[in-house]
């Protein structure tokens, strides 16, 4: 037996945490081993649900700890929106909505707007270096109407809502309102949420603020191919060819400015948060396997940069064991952004 089987069954029957696994798996590579290998086998004896039962169980632990801070403050100190950040593909979304679901357990009405239906117009956005329009850029959100319309929400009126047309590239009004009660907490969630000129008229100690990120849990190791953002840009490129109609190449080909937006535009606010929170997964990357394999073996060569890129991370996952389609949609209702058209 090897000594990552042993932990897999030390974890089955409760005498080793999630912790202590992944820790076990990098200590291993960390003396040459090759961790997928061993992660691969302990998916492969069984032990797939042993994982995603604590993993989902961990996760949902720091997100209470997160909404229990969060309640104190609106009962005891008047706090009165929560601003969720990170970059892109971090799960902004999908923590929102755990965190929501919590909220409401507890009495309070979370209202939830996503700072992406105040993008301007496309033919208002800002301009880079280059000439071509800054999707990245803070000054692409229509910062004057967002803070119109959030002092009015929290002045108790009913404010007519905005959604954004990705298609026709269009801020468009279609008929929904919103109105806080007296129960009620406003989410401001988005890619620079937590931009301190995004409503600075708003005082510091009415606002909850949270980072989003998504740093890979294990497969450090050399052997494994993984480079720090991967994880978000495997999440994008699904999550662009579905709810985008973007295939892989055109991901691939912006994610290079995306980098650079987050490292001007994001980043530098993240200490700035009250709390942060990971959303990556240990199974995250048998999850998505066989969805984003297809579309990565769909880039041309014709296109080197982004072909090599491709092939890198097609062969990353191809060396990762799927998951069963039972383990699946065991997942699927907890964390929707590995199966669905989430994962902002």
């Amino acid at each position: 037996m090897t000594d990552i089987t042993a932990s897999a069954e030390n974890q089955h029957s409760g005498h080793m945490s999630l912790e202590e696994f992944c820790g076990n798996i990098r200590h291993l590579e960390a003396q040459g081993k090759d961790g997928i290998s061993l992660f691969n086998q302990v998916i492969s004896e069984g032990y797939a649900p042993d994982l995603i039962a604590e993993d989902e169980f961990q996760h949902s632990r720091r997100l209470e700890r997160i909404t229990t801070e969060i309640t104190r403050r609106f009962r005891q100190e008047g706090l009165r929106m929560v601003l969720v950040a990170g970059p892109s593909c971090s799960g902004k979304t999908t923590t929102s909505r755990f965190l929501n679901h919590m909220l409401r357990d507890n009495g309070i009405q979370p209202c939830v707007v996503s700072l992406d239906n105040y993008f301007l117009n496309l033919n208002q956005r800002p301009l880079d270096a280059n000439g071509n329009i800054d999707y990245e850029s803070f000054y692409g959100l229509d910062i004057k109407q967002l803070g119109r319309d959030v002092s009015s929400l929290l002045a108790g009126d009913q404010v007519s809502m905005p959604t954004y047309d990705y298609v026709k590239g269009e801020r468009t009004y279609r008929g929904n309102t919103l109105k806080l009660e007296s129960n009620s907490l406003l989410f401001l969630e988005g890619l620079h949420a937590l931009n301190p000129q995004l409503v600075p008229d708003i005082p510091e100690e009415l606002k909850f603020k949270l980072f989003v990120t998504a740093q890979a849990t294990i497969y450090y190791g050399e052997k494994a191919g993984l480079e720090e953002h991967d994880n978000r840009l495997l999440r994008r490129i699904y999550r662009d060819f579905n709810s985008r109609g973007a295939t892989a190449l055109q991901t691939l080909q912006w994610w290079p400015g995306v980098l650079r937006g987050e490292h001007l535009w994001i980043l530098p606010f993240a200490s700035h948060a009250d709390a942060w929170f990971n959303t990556s997964m240990v199974f995250e990357f048998s999850a998505i396997k066989s969805r984003v394999s297809l579309l990565l073996q769909e880039v041309p060569e014709t296109e080197p940069v982004e072909y090599q890129i491709a092939q890198r991370l097609h062969a990353m996952l191809d060396r990762i064991a799927p998951l069963t389609h039972e383990d699946l949609i065991a997942i699927a209702p907890k964390r929707r952004f590995l199966l669905s058209n989430d994962g902002k």
